[in-house]
């Protein structure tokens, strides 16, 4: 479709008008913009033979990683995944060590490379001087790369086709890009589009010729798809070009200097080369951004609005409604794991792309909201979610291994966005829209809790009027959200909370496992209390030590890294890879929850998922009490039939643990290649014994002198053995380079016949200080358990219904 103007869809005229005053007049407004300009200065005195030169063929091969899990030639220490250092505007076609500091590769690439630019400026290796593939201050050889990497033996370094990638193109080409025409948008200074003009004609030129998935290397193997970065990269990599271009296009529109330059007759040509390089070619293309849905529906519909609003607005509408009718199908969700990354890579990226439209047409989202009321559920789901106001169940690829996530992760906030929309801004819209008053409350606690600056947004209507509206509702209603048990149904997600201040807890029950990044983690139990995870998932697989495929990848998606049972050593049933993404979640091996009770002061769920392990029975109860002066209790009931080995896993946090009533010696390793060791065992405890582990403040989210937080498990398992073992764990995300720490973990463990019947039943209490406890006798009678108090009230809990009777 021919675009009917050149003028910017997104950056009217008014909105430009707009953001001049406000930078005029708030400070905040005019950071925002002083910082797009200076954003830009490193690009301003580049000439354009030398932006123009700045992209490169496809003739190098580019690689994700120098070395997922390499290591520095020079120092040998570790260096893992993307912590390489690159400057490419201050030192060119150089990597450094984030250790040592050596510069990588140790020859002249640059001269190397021109000397093989052909008459289209595109690199041919077989033209390149090869006389220039020397190591001027050390061995000839060493640290030498072509482009091919350099090689030590069976061991490969891609310095230069990581470069190519991280260097060369997201930072001077792509980031030139997005820094000048933003420098265009906020100062009218027409150099500014002329240089954006110039880059972005380049890349249209070549970028159809680019195919990562022919050309590229990840994780030292064959990639999927892509352009110049791989197809996740890529996605939004195109996005953000058509936005650029978007911004810029009436000035190119009268930009004869530039149609000079690239010889071509007149500035519509310009436009045009661009137009299908960059809009249309990724239309006919879809493959090469592919990406965790919605995100390629997503960028179709923005390269669809550059290349021909408002006259396919009804085109637009009805793409926005069908992409949205899917991502919002699983209780507002996609239904993708990852609580706090994959799942939230869909709303953030389909709220800065709603936000884009919301800001040129006011009605854009209440008319959208009408047609899709799941909308409000689908950003309600990360508030729901979002429990202490500290931590998100870590359900999926996602997080660090009990780590706080202290901000509401449905959106992407940032006190500078630059030209692009700001998420206080969209929450503020949404609360307007729906009346939802935690959409107010998380914008406002991301704030620091003040409203000091907001909406950070250089466009705003009225940061005013926006700040007084946001201190209105929180005096009203107070800065926390009012967060009830919730139990998300189609994403098998349950959340029983109890206390307040201090003493507020949230214990969760997943029920599935299944979908996009999920893991093997049916009926995994976590808890969060006293500001701490108490019972943490492990999170994002680590896999800097050799991709997703790796051992200790794989060991964080197994169903023995949960707190969970583990039937004849296996992972529950997981046939996400055998469904297409867009196929949907639907069928996927998921359970139900029978009870569901949410007192004042006891909490209660059941949840069955024999189809998990195509067994009889998989199915766990868990209940929740509060105790005299604001402690708690957990009951666990964990009941499985079938199969002839069940192994009951829990751990804790980082810390330290003790036993009682355990006579612990050398056992036999568990074996099925879990990251496990040290396993120590009482073949014939009796029921009763009990386990304490004194938990470190890892991440200092107590208050200084807090005493240290304890959580007890008492067991009340008959016939089962009963130990410790030790577990591993990555600290810190997939850059991480150490070699990990073993934290403590319980096995109870039960063998027999098959169809083996087991009735796990544990008693959690967490308390603080080493004689917090306030629980004075736990007993079992059948399948019933008696808690004792300290002032002699008695709790009774059956299994068969959860109740709980005093």
């Amino acid at each position: 479709m021919k675009q009917a103007s050149t003028r910017s869809v997104f950056l009217p005229a008014a909105l430009v008008r707009r953001a001049q005053a406000n930078a005029a007049k708030f400070p905040f407004a005019k950071a925002i913009r002083d910082q797009i300009v200076a954003a830009a200065q490193p690009w301003r005195s580049l000439t354009d033979e030398h932006l123009y030169g700045l992209f490169f063929g496809n003739t190098i091969k580019r690689s994700w990683m120098v070395w997922s899990n390499g290591y520095c030639p020079s120092c040998k220490k570790s260096v893992p995944m993307y912590t390489w250092k690159m400057d490419a505007l201050k030192e060119p076609w150089k990597v450094r060590c984030p250790h040592c500091s050596d510069a990588f590769p140790k020859n002249d690439f640059g001269a190397f490379y021109k000397s093989g630019l052909d008459e289209k400026g595109v690199f041919d290796p077989k033209r390149a001087d090869r006389k220039l593939l020397v190591n001027p201050d050390g061995p000839p050889g060493f640290g030498v790369d072509d482009g091919e990497g350099y090689v030590e033996g069976d061991k490969r370094w891609r310095f230069i086709g990581a470069y190519l990638v991280y260097g060369q193109w997201k930072q001077a080409v792509h980031g030139g890009i997005v820094a000048l025409s933003a420098a265009y948008a906020v100062t009218g200074d027409t150099h500014y589009a002329h240089q954006a003009g110039v880059l972005l004609a380049r890349v249209a030129e070549l970028y159809p010729t680019h195919d990562f998935g022919k050309e590229g290397v990840m994780y030292e193997g064959p990639p999927r798809s892509g352009y110049v970065s791989t197809w996740h990269d890529a996605c939004v990599e195109t996005r953000e070009l058509a936005l650029a271009y978007d911004r810029v296009r009436e000035a190119l529109a009268k930009d004869k200097a530039l149609a000079a330059f690239l010889k071509k007759p007149a500035p519509a040509d310009v436009l045009r080369q661009i137009e299908d390089g960059i809009l249309r070619d990724p239309q006919k293309n879809l493959d090469k951004i592919y990406s965790n849905y919605p995100q390629t529906e997503l960028t179709v519909a923005i390269l669809k609005t550059v290349e021909g609003w408002p006259g396919n607005r009804a085109e637009i509408l009805a793409l926005l409604d069908k992409t949205l009718e899917k991502a919002t199908a699983v209780d507002g969700m996609t239904g993708e794991k990852g609580l706090t990354g994959y799942s939230v890579y869909a709303t953030s990226g389909i709220a800065t792309v709603l936000a884009l439209y919301a800001r040129i047409d006011p009605s854009f989202l209440p008319d959208l909201l009408r047609r899709n009321p799941r909308i409000g559920e689908m950003f309600r789901f990360p508030l729901d979610t979002w429990c202490l106001g500290q931590f998100y169940p870590r359900i999926g690829d996602c997080g660090t291994f009990a780590a706080p996530s202290p901000t509401y992760c449905g959106v992407s906030f940032s006190t500078n966005p630059g030209v692009g929309a700001s998420m206080f801004d969209f929450l503020g819209r949404l609360y307007a829209a729906t009346g939802e008053i935690g959409f107010v409350q998380a914008l406002h606690h991301a704030n620091g809790r003040k409203t000091e600056n907001l909406p950070h947004d250089l466009f705003a209507e009225s940061p005013t009027a926006f700040q007084k509206q946001v201190s209105a509702v929180i005096a009203q209603y107070g800065p926390t959200p009012k967060l009830a048990s919730v139990n998300k149904k189609e994403w098998h997600l349950a959340i029983l909370r109890g206390g307040a201040g201090k003493h507020e807890r949230a214990l969760w029950l997943d029920y599935d496992s299944g979908g996009y990044h999920h893991h093997s983690d049916g009926l995994n139990l976590g808890l969060f209390a006293y500001g701490l995870d108490l019972l943490p998932d492990f999170g994002y697989p680590p896999v800097q030590f050799g991709g997703w495929g790796a051992p200790r990848a794989l060991w964080y998606t197994m169903a023995a890294a949960h707190n969970t049972v583990v039937v004849d050593g296996k992972d529950q049933k997981r046939v996400s890879a055998a469904i297409t993404e867009r196929a949907g979640y639907e069928g996927l091996p998921a359970g139900k929850t029978t009870l569901w009770r949410s007192e004042k002061t006891w909490q209660a769920v059941r949840a069955e998922g024999a189809a998990l392990y195509g067994i009889e029975c998989y199915e766990r109860t868990v209940g929740m009490a509060e105790l005299p002066g604001g402690g708690f209790y957990v009951v666990d009931f964990f009941r499985v039939t079938g199969g002839q080995d069940h192994a009951y896993f829990l751990h804790s946090g980082y810390g330290t643990v003790s036993t009682q009533g355990l006579s612990l010696t050398p056992g036999p390793d568990y074996g099925n290649k879990t990251q496990t060791r040290a396993f120590r065992t009482d073949p014939t405890p009796k029921s009763g014994w009990s386990v304490v582990w004194a938990l470190d403040d890892r991440f200092k989210t107590r208050p200084k002198d807090a005493p240290t937080v304890h959580l007890k498990l008492t067991s009340l398992t008959e016939n089962a053995s009963a130990g410790l073992c030790e577990s591993w764990v990555a600290p810190g995300n997939y850059n991480t380079d150490t070699d990990g720490e073993w934290i403590p973990t319980l096995l109870v463990r039960r063998q027999g016949a098959a169809p083996l019947d087991s009735l796990f039943i544990s008693v959690l209490e967490p308390y603080e200080g080493a004689g917090g406890s306030k629980i004075r006798q736990i007993h079992r009678v059948g399948e019933t358990v008696e808690v004792t108090l300290r002032d002699g009230t008695v709790h009774a809990w059956d299994a068969l219904s959860g109740k709980r009777g005093s």
